[in-house]
């Protein structure tokens, strides 16, 4: 377990000596300017720990290492930025491979604690969340996380969300079916906080005026490696409908049990005949080949597998994350890098604008940063239990150009009408 270094004396020194005008625009970040009185401690520096709990194996193997290294060019960009300004201050990562699990949360949480981070930009998943916020709360420990969207843990704590939650994805949802003439669902989803928050709003809002349809939800154990069961019974589902064109399954899924799940849809006779849709987590390169088979890649173009994300429109923000994320590492970013990005500016403009590393201190100030804050995944206004207050989705599909599978956004779900409109 790395440690932070303790540079110049550690934070305590900080009230020693002379107070200098550090004057921070960050222009990667899409910012506006902070201006920060800051002291300059005796030894001349002082670092600040920031944690990052981010899965790289697990559930994670494919997606998490490129979910890490956007924080870590977060972190990095902001270092170059305060030596440019002549600034005392540096910002150290500390990364904890949690393995998308609740234990290895837990004990990522800790390990980070007792190095004494005050900031983490993590956990992924909503499980991994919801596992670490007592801890949080009780230790003043502030979380940002890139990607946990369950609408249930929209509460008053220490843990924050850049991304939307699922009460507006499962919106979306229901339009995107009506819009495809869908009335009868069978959902197959994670049975944790996370799959439960899609395939609960879901069948809510698809049972109910205007939409009138009909819902059978099929929940599966998230550390179950074989669904057989679970798919059998999700084809007797849409047997029943008639798996006729108003008929689809929605698969609410990760990586390891996402792949079980479509390999042996594709084999089913009923599940291969009808529309497929996903989650915002099928938008995944690990789905498609070459990561999983071609025969895997061609039963989800095969059935226009669709979705949505909550992609920012294009702008020079976004772009210029694109294009130093592609110079640093040799590699696109995944959708959800983009949020650990900004999750991390977040914390270390929290902590700046805070003018102490106090997590009661940082807490406070994000929604105020957020307000402020235009981002590669936009701006990133918080509601009142910190959770990312709105946002547009893009709708997603699987295609095959040539031999190439990939992801190809055909229009956008505006949540203030609630309206598709198709590019």
């Amino acid at each position: 377990m790395a440690t932070p270094a303790a540079v110049g004396g550690g934070v305590g020194m900080w009230k020693a000596a002379l107070a200098v005008f550090v004057v921070l625009t960050v222009i990667f970040a899409g910012t506006t300017a902070y201006f920060a009185t800051q002291t300059r401690p005796a030894g001349g520096s002082v670092t600040y720990p920031i944690g990052v709990e981010i899965a790289i194996s697990g559930s994670y193997t494919t997606d998490g290492p490129l979910r890490r290294d956007g924080a870590f060019l977060a972190i990095d960009q902001m270092n170059d930025e305060l030596a440019a300004a002549g600034s005392p201050v540096r910002f150290q990562r500390i990364h904890e491979d949690s393995g998308g699990t609740i234990t290895g949360a837990t004990a990522s949480f800790n390990s980070l604690l007792a190095a004494g981070v005050k900031v983490i930009v993590g956990p992924l998943s909503s499980s991994e969340v919801n596992a670490i916020m007592p801890l949080a709360n009780a230790n003043q420990v502030v979380s940002i996380s890139p990607s946990s969207t369950a609408p249930r843990l929209a509460l008053d704590d220490y843990s924050f969300r850049v991304a939307p939650n699922d009460a507006f994805q499962a919106r979306a949802l229901g339009r995107l079916f009506q819009s495809q003439g869908i009335s009868k669902i069978g959902v197959i989803a994670r049975d944790d906080d996370y799959g439960r928050g899609i395939a609960n709003l879901t069948k809510s809002i698809v049972e109910a005026a205007p939409y009138n349809g009909q819902v059978t939800k099929v929940m599966y154990d998230p550390l179950s490696t074989n669904h057989a069961t679970e798919v059998g019974l999700l084809s007797g589902a849409i047997a029943g409908y008639g798996a006729g064109a108003d008929t689809a399954v929605l698969i609410v899924a990760f990586e390891t049990d996402g792949t079980d799940i479509l390999d042996r849809g594709r084999q089913d006779a009923t599940l291969s005949s009808v529309r497929w849709f996903g989650s915002e987590s099928l938008r995944r390169t690990a789905f498609l080949p070459p990561t999983n088979p071609t025969a895997i890649g061609d039963f989800v173009v095969q059935r226009n597998l669709t979705g949505f994300f909550a992609s920012a429109a294009k702008n020079p923000v976004v772009t210029a994350f694109e294009q130093a994320y592609n110079t640093k590492y040799g590699r696109a970013p995944s959708t959800y890098a983009y949020y650990a990005y900004d999750a991390a500016w977040i914390a270390m403009l929290s902590v700046l604008r805070a003018g102490k590393y106090d997590g009661a201190a940082i807490r406070a100030m994000i929604p105020l940063v957020g307000e402020q804050y235009i981002g590669a995944s936009g701006h990133k206004v918080f509601d009142q239990y910190g959770d990312y207050a709105a946002a547009d989705y893009r709708v997603w599909h699987v295609t095959l150009t040539g031999t190439t599978y990939g992801f190809t956004e055909v229009g956008t779900w505006f949540y203030a009408t609630d309206t598709l409109a198709w590019d």
